[in-house]
């Protein structure tokens, strides 16, 4: 009769644990859902940021499961697209800079040289980039796939090419007028590229 005791007893006391153990549970998921406003969330696959060194970028394509490799070159092309845009970001302020000293018509000509030379530079450096990163998602309902590309572009090779294609592109007249020095540019401009930081 003890034992029978001994053992309902037990058999009660299990219960009541496992029904506090899954009311705590619910609990830690009803105070996990009241801290996320939005919902659910995650990590976007192939996440990158920039650092002092590199300009970072994830490109994202959705399309047909079928096609892999147009999706994959559609995300890397968008990837490019979002560091080109922070490179303008910074360089229309260099040449700007550059060319307020000079008068309108020859320091429009001048500043569209150095603008020039700069989208062939960067554009050359994004044509021969390379993912870092790649990820697919699952096949979807509908028979479509997300795709994920990630690339970092080494601020320093821009700034040293596009110092050098100015140097080849400007007269040495447009050169004294501007006072356009390429160690001393090229150092200014590592410097401009450092200090922009990607606001994710």
């Amino acid at each position: 009769m003890k034992k029978t005791i001994t053992l309902a007893a037990l058999a009660a006391l299990i219960v009541c644990s496992c029904g506090t153990a899954n009311k705590v549970s619910q609990q830690n998921q009803n105070n996990a859902a009241s801290t996320a406003p939005f919902g659910e969330v995650y990590s976007m696959p192939c996440e990158m940021y920039d650092t002092d060194t590199e300009f970072a970028a994830t490109g994202i394509y959705r399309g047909s499961s079928y096609q892999k490799g147009e999706c994959q070159l559609n995300a890397l092309e968008n990837a490019k697209q979002l560091v080109y845009s922070k490179y303008k970001h910074v360089y229309n302020g260099m040449t700007s800079n550059y060319s307020s000293t000079i008068g309108n018509n020859r320091g429009n000509d001048i500043e569209t040289k150095l603008q020039r030379a700069g989208d062939q530079v960067i554009n050359a450096i994004l044509n021969d980039i390379q993912a870092a990163c790649v990820k697919f998602s699952a096949v979807q309902a509908d028979g479509n796939i997300e795709c994920y590309v990630g690339i970092k572009v080494p601020k320093n090779v821009i700034a040293d090419q596009v110092a050098k294609a100015i140097e080849d592109n400007l007269t040495q007249e447009e050169k004294d007028r501007i006072n356009f020095n390429e160690y001393n540019y090229r150092k200014e401009m590592e410097e401009r590229l450092k200090n922009y930081r990607d606001q994710q």
